[in-house]
């Protein structure tokens, strides 16, 4: 029984051996390498499904808010770690040397103990 042209043996499976090993090849010659996954978020829901479309997780709680469900890191994300932007060197410049923030935090603290004045009136005052 002849099985086609280009099978010519009289052993058959040594046949579809071949003709299966021609038709597997150019299959790896086409294939290249697998597109990277830039979303690194993926949205969970109550109902079971899943998306993940998302580049920050912002996006993602937006997403899931009020129709319940939560996110989670893409699990196939081969993306780079940070996803923000790099400064400017002009933008760099004006942010406020060290030292100037520990003073404003410092300051921010100092005006959160101290009493408001309306606090500071008598007793008497609060209650007429």
């Amino acid at each position: 029984m002849k099985l086609s042209l280009f099978c010519r043996a009289t052993n058959t499976n040594s046949c579809c051996l071949g003709i299966a090993t021609a038709a597997v090849i150019p299959l790896f010659l086409v294939a290249g390498p697998a597109a990277a996954d830039p979303y690194k978020w993926c949205a969970a829901y109550r109902n079971g499904s899943n998306n993940c479309g998302f580049t920050t997780i912002e996006q993602c709680r937006a997403s899931v808010s009020g129709v319940g469900g939560f996110c989670e890191p893409n699990q196939f994300y081969t993306g780079p770690d940070k996803t923000s932007a790099s400064r400017s060197q002009r933008q760099a410049e004006r942010k406020p040397s060290q030292e100037r923030r520990v003073q404003e935090h410092r300051a921010q603290e100092r005006r959160a103990t101290e009493t408001p004045a309306s606090d500071r009136r008598g007793s008497e005052d609060r209650f007429q």
